[in-house]
């Protein structure tokens, strides 16, 4: 009996975890992975392409020219895709800018919550606020007995 991998269900299923900005499910699905030979043939075949368009000014050797720019171009979206697809569509919150700037991901998240309190029609809660004091009676005192008395 074969083993199953793990591995294998979690590329089909896609990467599921909890938005740390509003506790909501999320799952993703990641594009091709960088490794794989699709994308390699999706290198070859744009550096192909325009290694064509350039033929006459440039010969054979575009072919070189290319491959590294176009890796790098491939590489850059497939990051600025999984990067998109990472940031909460409810609360907005982006992981990536919290590990860069925790404080302008908190400005971003709180502007997010702004707009929803207000779009309800409900006062944003400050931070510095203080709590209204409520008035409370005193518990009233135990009685003592005094040992001299008893």
């Amino acid at each position: 009996m074969q083993a199953k991998s793990l591995w294998k269900k979690i590329e089909e299923t896609g990467f599921k975890f909890y938005c740390v900005g509003c506790n909501r499910e999320r799952r993703i699905h990641p594009p091709a992975k960088i490794g794989s030979a699709l994308f390699f043939i999706q290198i070859l075949l744009t550096a192909g392409t325009l290694t064509a368009a350039t033929y006459p000014w440039l010969g054979l050797k575009g072919f070189a020219f290319f491959v590294i720019p176009v890796g790098l171009g491939f590489e850059a979206f497939y990051r600025m895709k999984m990067r998109a697809a990472l940031v909460c569509p409810d609360c907005e919150f982006d992981p990536i800018l919290y590990l860069v700037d925790r404080k302008k991901a908190a400005h971003q998240v709180e502007r997010v919550w702004r707009k929803k309190f207000e779009k309800m029609g409900y006062d944003y809660p400050e931070k510095n606020q203080k709590k209204p004091v409520v008035p409370t009676q005193a518990p009233p005192a135990a009685e003592t007995v005094n040992r001299d008395q008893a």
